[in-house]
């Protein structure tokens, strides 16, 4: 009994379901709209698969798009609640939304309203794998444990077999709905529903019917389930109802008092029967038999006595008429009943000569008569035959003309028609039908043949088979510009390459390439036909990459104020102290410092866009930074973290204690690839890199902590917060751009002032550089003394002078070098849109 209540449950949760799918439409339409709460049917998994094939009429796919929405409208929708999902299919299979895209109503409305129609073929079991293979994935936002169903909406015949995919989703835990409208093939739906049939299997005849099938689902959706929650003690069956319960009991048992326990209903001890002679009794019911020698008639009530003649083994000549548990024999009128009880003997006055029948004699009771023969007819004259024309009695039925035959007549059709299965109508033939019309378009079947016409748009070829799309731009009246495209039932007008179509659609302007803004020139951009190109102001020189300038020798031509020496590099100067002097922090003065003890760790990027031949320079770099410091266990400790998609330290603070030892760990550092997680670093950077337990010196001891971020592109999460969170950790942060680098990603990082803590170069060439300006130095005190300045006489000096000279006729010589091929490019380039 406890059995049978669970499945009473589980079937009121079916229905449930049944009603968030099909019945909402009809209970909200039939009813007056409440302004009480939406329904709270449980979570469920929802995918609506509906078929967008060609056979879908334009107002059909409305009202199909309009039950979707109503249906959600009238549901609890949430990634907690309800989640729905649509696909729609032809020839092909269209994921419109997946069961995680959407949390909101609003949303699902708006991409349902979005759908277009794929007007192909009716591929429903293609449609129901990708349901049960993809929709129904958890990477698709499917949930276990939560009831997953599916609604199929179809008008026609599949295209293709249903039946084994069907059980396979079936079998795989999915519920499956069918609603056929209009042309669909019930044997097709009766094969992608679950069952019960009755349940899960809808035919219309129309789309605007199928709202019609919520009403017996409506009262079933609200409510808690007391069945499921409480100890009801029903002995058969519980049925909910809203804010309460009530005991049921199987067929044919009656509830007691008590109102849970049942007891058999005896029908044939209360009378309450129409059984002719014996009524036995069952639960609820009853079933009649007979007494010895009757047998039960189909009405399974009354009885009749039992025909022995029927059974064939009588042996009467004549006629058998049964008695009670038995039969006799006897004659017809005008003979005897032989000696054996059963054969019978007739006068026989046809044998006395006198008869004349043309066809048949027959003798009866003291006389006789002619008969003809099976489709004929005795004449006036009662002796005669002639064969019976079953036409001429008006009721052959036939459409066309009827012709009799001996014992009946049959129908034929004029030519150019076939017979009907009714054998009476006529269609004419379908000659389209034979499938050898050729007809590139349509083929239009006519009295005794066929022919072909075309799809608006398109004529009828001289082969009065194929069709050709018709040629507007042919017209003559297009006044397009450039070129006359033609399309089905128009034109379009199209620029040439490197032009772009006017408002009024017919004329062109040339694409001005530099107002796009992202020429990248650092100067001017100059427009050219499918391009442009870049120059520089005067006394600049245009670099390899066609878009950078840089000058010539910005010592000479700004105010480096250098208190010592101004050594220009391509785009840029910097100023350098004599031998054991150090910048200072406004980088133009000089002074003598002591290098102070440091925590650094360096993060550096390893994504995809660095690629693994500048990795290689990245790690030159790490080690050009290292041998700047006075690397020692009381001294400089350093650290390495690499991150990509994910981050990765490579050694800590206190792994390693010489420059030799952090040099070498750095060379065999492998390159991650992947993504640019800059963020996620500098979280790993202020929990994990300065923690004791990764050998940072304890903050009492005043140890300045620094952080060196490293990177080439855009990051992928945010780095604002920790960058933030660093900065306020009390660790001084640098950040070093190289190639698609964004400044004010490295402006958030840097600490102030960003100037002296952030650095950039357009490749990564230029690093090296970058390494050498960077004073990660702390200086503690400026030393006693006087700043020791060399005679520029003196030999050293000279040297000194020579090699930076020669480094600058080296730079301009290859700056040269650089422009010679650059302006031999654009010539190039001219010469060939020319």
């Amino acid at each position: 009994m406890a059995r049978l209540g669970l499945c009473r449950r589980n079937m009121t949760r079916v229905l449930v379901y049944v009603g968030v799918l099909i019945a909402i439409i009809a209970a909200t339409e039939a009813r007056p709209k409440s302004a009480e709460p939406k329904c709270k049917s449980g979570p469920v998994d929802l995918v609506f698969i509906i078929d967008g094939s060609r056979s879908v009429r334009p107002h059909e796919f409305e009202t199909m798009r309009k039950f979707m929405i109503d249906i959600i409208h009238e549901m609890d929708i949430g990634l907690e609640a309800t989640r729905v999902g649509v696909v729609q299919y032809s020839s092909q299979v269209q994921n419109v939304f997946s069961l995680k895209a959407f949390s909101k109503p609003a949303q699902m409305v708006k991409a349902i309203n979005e759908i277009i129609p794929l007007a192909q073929g009716t591929m429903t079991g293609l449609a129901i794998r990708y349901a049960m293979n993809v929709a129904f994935s958890a990477e698709e936002g499917a949930r276990p444990n939560v009831p997953h169903v599916a609604v199929i909406v179809t008008d026609g015949r599949p295209q293709d077999r249903v039946a084994e995919v069907a059980a396979a989703a079936r079998e795989s835990g999915i519920e499956i709905y069918a609603i056929g409208v209009a042309r669909a093939d019930m044997t097709s739906l009766r094969a992608m529903a679950s069952p019960p049939f009755e349940d899960h299997v809808f035919l219309v005849e129309s789309f605007d019917l199928i709202h019609q099938f919520g009403l017996q689902f409506q009262d079933k959706l609200c409510g808690m389930d007391l069945c499921l929650e409480s100890d009801h003690g029903c002995e058969h069956i519980c049925e909910s109802s809203p804010g309460s319960y009530h005991c049921l009991c199987l067929p044919g048992y009656t509830l007691n008092e008590d109102g849970k326990t049942c007891t058999p209903i005896d029908l044939c001890a209360e009378g309450k029967h129409d059984c002719q002679q014996i009524c036995i009794a069952s639960p609820g019911s009853f079933t009649c038999d007979c007494n010895t020698g009757y047998t039960l008639n189909d009405d399974k009530r009354t009885c009749t006595m039992i025909d022995y003649c029927s059974f064939g083994n009588d042996s009467c000549e004549h006629q058998c008429a049964s008695v009670l548990n038995g039969f006799n024999c006897r004659c017809q009128e005008g003979y005897s009943l032989n000696d054996d009880l059963k054969t019978c003997t007739m006068i026989d006055y046809c044998s006395f000569g006198n008869d004349s029948c043309e066809h048949e004699c027959v003798s009866v009771l003291q006389s006789f008569y002619c008969q003809c023969r099976e489709g004929y007819t005795l004449n006036e004259d009662e002796t005669t035959c002639t064969m019976i024309d079953y036409c001429s009695f008006g009721n052959d039925s036939c459409e066309h003309e009827c012709v009799s035959v001996l014992k009946g007549f049959h129908c034929i059709c004029n030519d150019g028609y076939s017979l009907n299965d009714d054998k009476k109508t006529c269609t004419m033939i379908d000659y389209c039908s034979f499938g050898n019309d050729s007809c590139e378009h349509e083929c239009v079947s006519v009295l005794k043949g066929f022919h072909c016409i075309c799809n608006d748009g398109y004529s009828l070829n001289d082969d009065k088979k194929t069709c050709t799309m018709i040629d507007y731009c042919s017209f003559g009246n297009d006044s397009c510009e450039h070129e006359c495209v033609s399309v089905l039932k128009g034109f379009n007008c199209r620029c040439k390459d490197g032009y772009t179509l006017n408002d009024d659609k017919k004329t062109c302007t040339m694409i001005d390439y530099c107002s796009f803004g992202n020429h990248s020139c650092d100067h001017h951009c100059g427009g050219v036909l499918n391009g442009f190109y870049c120059r520089c102001n005067e006394g600049y020189t245009l670099q390899e990459n066609g878009k950078t300038c840089l000058s010539d020798n910005l010592c000479n031509t700004v105010e480096h104020g250098c208190e010592h020496q101004c050594v220009s590099t391509p785009g840029s100067y910097h100023c350098i102290c004599p031998e054991g002097h150090e910048l200072q922090d406004d980088g133009k003065t000089c002074g003598s410092c002591r290098s102070s003890n440091i925590d650094l760790v360096l993060l550096i990027d390893g994504s995809k866009s660095v690629r693994p031949q500048n990795f290689e320079l990245v790690k030159q770099f790490v080690n050009q930074v290292v041998d700047q410091l006075d690397v020692s266990p009381k001294g400089t400790r350093v650290g390495l973290v690499q991150y990509s998609s994910r981050v990765r330290t490579e050694f800590t603070l206190g792994m390693y204690q010489t420059k030799e030892e952090i040099k070498k760990a750095v060379m065999n550092v492998e390159y991650m690839e992947k993504g640019t997680m800059t963020g996620l670093a500098l979280k790993h950077m202020v929990e994990n890199s300065f923690t004791e337990a990764e050998g940072a010196r304890p903050a009492g001891k005043n140890i300045p902590r620094v952080g060196l971020v490293f990177t080439d592109g855009r990051s992928q999460d945010d780095i604002q917060e920790w960058a933030k969170k660093a900065k306020e950790a009390g660790i001084t942060m640098y950040a070093v751009g190289v190639g698609k680098a964004v400044e004010d990603e490295l402006r958030e990082i840097a600490s102030e002032p960003v100037e002296k803590h952030f650095f950039y170069s357009a490749d990564f060439t230029a690093i090296s550089q970058i390494a050498e300006n960077l004073k990660l130095n702390v200086c503690a005190a400026e030393s006693q003394g006087e700043i020791e300045v060399k005679n520029p006489c003196a030999c050293e000096s000279l040297v000194e002078f020579q090699q930076v000279t020669m480094s600058t006729l080296d730079q301009l010589t290859q700056k040269l070098s650089a422009m010679t091929k650059r302006l031999e490019v654009l010539e190039n380039q001219l010469l060939t849109r020319k």
